[in-house]
């Protein structure tokens, strides 16, 4: 199953796992919901009653609200290809507070590693990869096998045995991408329709939130030492908020000074620099309570603590 927007640092490959190890309840806050990977899970999860995302940044609240509440706003069917000034535009539109929902979709869907800071494809290769998304999403049939020829053109033309090879390659993989687009346009409606318990979504900054309307509260914030976003994190005064809430709260993070009541194994593709190997990292959940409190809270559902193995 894949939850939400294409996210650095998404929780999509362990999301059911983490909303399986918080207590159900009433309404629950994913308050750095980023993007959305839990959010969604839990709203179809039906444990809690009502779910609520919360995220400062604009961009990421306009992304999830276009794909979870106000449909519509977005083109899946025939997606105009981003080139890197495309991006680049994007980028600057969103920064200067004035962009749409397409710079939105540019944003994150068109960087590497969903970053929202580095161009998807290096200059060597931009031309034919932005062909071969035209090819698979020109809007007439006509223009799709005018790009089809352009892209055989390009490999054709090209002496470089080890880019030829790339290319044939990437043609290998089109060939089923129509097939699964189609069926992930089938799974995202079913999804969607059981989307009911999101409430809605917010954009404060953690330390605004008003937590009493909350039953529940799950952090994932950015991970100490790992890749920045887009602001700075203050980590300290965090920890502080945390540890002072008087409803049960929850923290996705590598290490922290709390109660650890779960672990999970999470698959992390390596660059393709490196031979594109998978590997894992360890992340855990924390909890702003005792252990025992978090037994007495999970009730029926508790277990001791392992490691939960999650696979693509």
């Amino acid at each position: 199953m894949q939850y939400g927007i294409p996210y650095m640092g998404s929780k999509n490959s362990i999301a059911d796992d983490v909303v399986n190890a918080i207590p159900p309840g009433g309404k629950i806050l994913d308050a750095c919901c980023g993007g959305g990977a839990f959010l969604m899970a839990a709203a179809m999860s039906m444990r809690w009653s009502a779910v609520v995302g919360n995220d400062i940044n604009l961009a990421t609240i306009k992304l999830l609200d276009a794909v979870l509440i106000n449909k519509g706003q977005i083109e899946y069917e025939h997606p105009a290809a981003c080139s890197r000034v495309d991006f680049f535009n994007s980028i600057q539109r969103i920064k200067n507070g004035d962009f749409d929902i397409q710079d939105c979709v540019n944003k994150y869907c068109a960087s590497f590693g969903n970053d929202g800071k580095s161009y998807i494809y290096g200059e060597s290769i931009e031309e034919y990869k932005l062909i071969a998304e035209k090819m698979l999403t020109a809007e007439t049939l006509s223009e799709r096998r005018s790009y089809y020829r352009k892209f055989f053109d390009i490999v054709t033309n090209n002496n470089d045995d080890d880019g030829r090879l790339q290319k044939l390659e990437f043609v290998q993989r089109l060939q089923s991408l129509e097939r699964l687009e189609r069926l992930e346009r089938l799974e995202r409606l079913e999804r969607l329709e059981r989307l009911e318990r999101l409430e809605r979504l917010e954009r404060l900054d953690l330390f605004d939130v008003d937590y009493s309307e909350f039953d529940i509260v799950y952090f994932d914030p950015p991970y100490k030492g790992t890749h920045e976003y887009d602001f700075k994190f203050d980590y300290e005064r965090f920890y502080d908020l945390f540890s002072s809430l008087k409803i049960p709260a929850f923290l996705s993070e590598y290490d922290a000074p709390f109660e650890c009541v779960a672990e999970f194994e999470k698959p992390q593709m390596m660059a393709a620099s490196v031979g594109s190997t998978k590997s894992t990292t360890k992340e855990k959940l924390y909890f702003n309570g005792s252990k025992d409190r978090y037994k007495q809270l999970m009730g029926r559902f508790y277990k001791e603590k392992e490691v939960q193995l999650s696979l693509f």
